[in-house]
């Protein structure tokens, strides 16, 4: 064997080939091995197209958009373009993982994939950043084209999609960001595009929104806030105070309702509404949440062992994070099992909207929380657009009123006739009604008369601190007959009429129930 032989045949990852004399036999050789190494180009071509590319979806991946983001961006600003960002999240997407499983979840994505390309212009990358979240490069942006493109994307995402035979919708929401070459990162480009897609979901979701510097502020806010409740919970910033629930046949203080509030030490208190979104978004809110839970039934206890003989029901709010928590219900007995409250004086408050979409585990956990002797209320009652046949198969004693539709009583003809109709489907459906927001005693006098069991509001008192609340329940609030308040509202009679029938005959059509025995206000 000759030693050219000998080399080839041991040379690593090149095929032994045989020589042949001549310039023949050169050509060959030659041939084979061109042959090998354009092979293996082809094989490393497939490689790093392999590794650039998402293998479910096909698009590229966050570090080749990432790549060609920040090539657009290093281009001469002087050539008058701009390049655009646009984050795209699917809405609700983690249900279809839940409840049709992971293999239909990744059919969605796919497809969600497919319509976006669909979408793009050339010139335009769409990757897959992660999850289900996608990011468009749309780097000659004039004229509004990328609002243009965005509003094509959520118009094909929100087509149905057929996934294991069932008929699946999923929307989306996109957040846009925008700049001229050279003056922004690709990862300060980014951030604005996804502050964009915040607001987006934080503004309804199924929607598109443009970054702004007042959506940047927004955003600052909203992690400066995040940042400093965080610290509160370790630092015990946050403190409980109690309203006061009335019995309106008597003015006598039948509850209180638990409401949260926070001693910032440079702004003072925070009101709820500045805190409470931010805690739901980041998750903190369970922690509040077992917080305000704990502290009150605690305070309950001490109210019972203070005055034995006067009954006292304690409400206290619950978020469907909280509830969706695999040891809230754990939690829940461990507070009843400390405390030694009686578990029918706690009622648990769930908003109307998060009772009207609440999955199955969630109803069937309500009920085992039932079953315990706790009570579950409806919040912010009338504002949720609830279904009468889905509201019959909530498990849900109590209905409160909303402040929105209190406020117009007895002035406002619509918000006098909703009012009656909530509290006539109440009666029908056998369920206790409290009004929020009384602030005037004609509305008490009002809400007494049409048939309200229960009020709170600041005509009654203020959220106070606990130590104030034994003196408050030594005698009556308010007094039905007191001065100024109407003992009738002739000129509200047919409204009220009018709102008892078209709501029970409403409920008798969808859900098919005689009309109840009990009396309005009656135990």
């Amino acid at each position: 064997m000759s030693g050219l032989q000998r080399n080839t045949s041991v040379r690593r990852g090149v095929a032994p080939v045989e020589a042949h004399p001549g310039a023949e036999g050169n050509t060959v050789l030659i041939d084979r091995a061109g042959s090998e190494v354009e092979r293996l180009r082809g094989v490393v071509a497939q490689l790093m197209h392999t590794a650039a590319h998402d293998p479910l979806t096909g698009l590229p991946t966050r570090r080749l958009l990432l790549e060609r983001l920040a090539e657009e961006l290093a281009h001469d600003a002087a050539e008058g373009r701009q390049i655009a960002v646009l984050f795209v999240d699917l809405d609700n997407f983690k249900l279809v993982n839940d409840s049709l499983g992971h293999g239909s979840g990744d059919e969605v994505l796919s497809e969600m994939a497919r319509r976006i390309s669909g979408c793009i212009e050339r010139g335009d990358t769409a990757s897959r950043f992660g999850g289900d979240e996608m990011v468009i490069l749309h780097p000659h942006a004039a004229d509004g084209s990328e609002l243009a493109l965005g509003k094509r994307i959520l118009t094909v995402l929100a087509e149905p999609i057929f996934v294991s035979g069932k008929e699946v919708v999923v929307s989306a929401s996109i957040g846009v960001a925008l700049c001229t070459p050279g003056m922004k990162s690709a990862a300060q480009l980014l951030r604005e595009a996804d502050t964009a897609l915040y607001a987006a979901k934080d503004r309804g979701r199924a929607r598109l929104e443009l970054f702004s510097d007042e959506l940047y502020e927004r955003a600052e806010k909203r992690m400066r806030i995040e940042s400093d409740l965080r610290v509160a919970l370790r630092e015990q910033q946050l403190f409980v105070e109690y309203q006061p629930q009335v019995r309106l046949k008597d003015g006598r203080v039948v509850g209180v309702e638990a409401l949260v509030r926070w001693k910032h030490p440079k702004f003072g208190v925070v009101p709820p509404g500045d805190f409470i979104g931010v805690a739901e978004d980041c998750g903190l809110i369970n922690g509040i949440g077992r917080l305000v839970l704990e502290q009150s039934c605690r305070q309950l206890a001490d109210w019972t062992r203070l005055a034995p003989g006067r009954p006292l029901a304690m409400t206290v709010n619950v978020s469907p994070r909280q509830l969706s928590d695999p040891a809230f219900f754990t939690e829940l007995r461990q507070v009843l099992a400390d405390t030694g409250i009686d578990p029918r004086a706690l009622c648990l408050e769930v908003t109307e909207s998060a009772m009207m979409r609440a999955p199955a585990e969630i109803v069937q956990l309500l009920d085992q929380i039932r079953q315990l002797g706790i009570y579950i209320a409806i919040d912010d009652f009338g504002t949720g657009h609830s279904s009468l046949s889905r509201l019959r198969d909530m498990p849900a004693e109590v209905l409160k009123i909303d402040r929105s539709f209190v406020d117009g009583l007895g002035s406002e003809t619509g918000d006098t006739a909703i009012v009656s109709s909530i509290l006539s489907l109440a009666y029908a459906m056998g369920k206790h009604t409290i009004a929020e927001g009384v602030e005037q005693p004609e509305q008490a006098a009002l809400l007494l008369r049409m048939g309200c069991e229960a009020a709170q509001g600041y005509f009654f008192s203020r959220p106070v601190a606990a130590e104030q609340i034994p003196p408050l329940l030594t005698g009556a609030l308010w007094e039905a007959r007191s001065p100024g308040a109407p003992h009738s509202a002739p000129h509200t009679e047919a409204q009220i009429r009018r709102g008892h029938r078209y709501f029970i005959d409403e409920f008798l059509d969808h859900i098919g129930a005689p009309m109840g025995t009990k009396a309005p206000g009656s135990p």
